[in-house]
């Protein structure tokens, strides 16, 4: 009888063993599939300015929408989007007291935008 519950023992032990081993094994393959998804996506830096249409001076805190996400103009009418990835986008400028605008921008060709806005 004791020989019986001994090897039966000894059977639950290795497959305590066999199923952590198997355990350890899934997770580092997965660990491993994770790492290896990963997506090499280069960024573009679009730089540009808003100015006045008739007078060509620089327009402060024009909002700038592209990609669902809002940049604004600084004090001097530049911005800087540095998380734009390559392609065609649509940026919608607005700023009170100015008609909204769209331009459509092709990234590969044109990094430096100068964008005019015409008065109410």
């Amino acid at each position: 009888m004791k020989s019986i519950l001994l090897i039966a023992l000894s059977v639950l032990c290795s497959f305590s063993v066999l199923a952590e081993t198997n355990a350890k094994s899934n997770k580092e393959t997965a660990e491993t599939k994770s790492v290896s998804v990963t997506e090499n996506v280069q960024q573009i830096r679009l730089t540009g300015s808003v100015v006045d249409d008739k007078n060509k001076e620089t327009l402060v805190g024009a909002t700038l929408q592209v990609d669902g996400k809002k940049y604004y103009s600084d004090l001097d009418g530049n911005f800087c989007i540095s998380d734009i990835k390559p392609g065609k986008h649509q940026i919608e400028v607005m700023l009170i007291s100015y008609h909204p605008v769209t331009v459509e921008i092709d990234t590969k060709n044109q990094q430096e935008i100068k964008i005019c806005l015409q008065q109410n």
